[in-house]
């Protein structure tokens, strides 16, 4: 199999779009299964509790559902994450998973990147439609994918299950192609 870490990149003055692997050294996914009675705390900061709502940082907390958020970070550690929320008298009712290595992020950007995205959803990249600070749990590509829109350049990060990185990373450069030339 092909180390991911290896997949170019597309950039060139003459292409609208940008794709690139992010790397992310701590991905964790936090699921509760029942109501919490107060917020929950991380590093000293409320985890946002409408989904769609991202906390960032050096720690970015993605709401993808009621009750389930998806952590990552590049400059923690999952063993250092965990400890902060064992610390938390807030725990009760929580599940944290280490997904650090189940998967993968790619970063897409330039003036084309939402025609690019439209290509492989169904969601609505117009920015009033997914602003800025914005996520969704979706399939893009026929792949399980979290999409997150990042600035206005327009950037956003697409993550997905490491399996699929290589096939998504094809697709995407594939898809851009058609905007060269613009």
């Amino acid at each position: 199999m092909r180390d991911p870490t290896a997949l170019r990149t597309l950039s060139s003055p003459n292409l609208p779009v940008r794709v690139a692997m992010v790397p992310v050294r701590t991905f964790l996914r936090l699921k509760s299964w029942q109501q919490p009675e107060a917020p929950i705390v991380l590093c000293g900061q409320g985890l946002p509790g409408q989904v769609g709502q991202i906390l960032g940082g050096a720690m970015r907390v993605q709401c993808i559902g009621p009750g389930d958020w998806l952590i990552r970070s590049r400059e923690f550690s999952s063993s250092d994450l965990r400890e902060q929320f064992e610390a938390s008298p807030s725990m009760g009712g929580l599940c944290l998973v280490d997904l650090s290595d189940a998967f993968a992020c790619f970063e897409l950007d330039g003036f084309a990147a939402r025609d690019v995205l439209s290509k492989g959803c169904g969601l609505d990249f117009h920015p009033q439609a997914f602003p800025v600070g914005r996520c969704a749990r979706t399939r893009f590509a026929q792949i399980p994918t979290v999409v997150e829109h990042l600035n206005d350049s327009p950037c956003f990060d697409l993550c997905v299950p490491r399996s699929y990185s290589s096939y998504l990373h094809a697709w995407l450069m594939d898809s851009a192609l058609e905007f060269q030339g613009r």
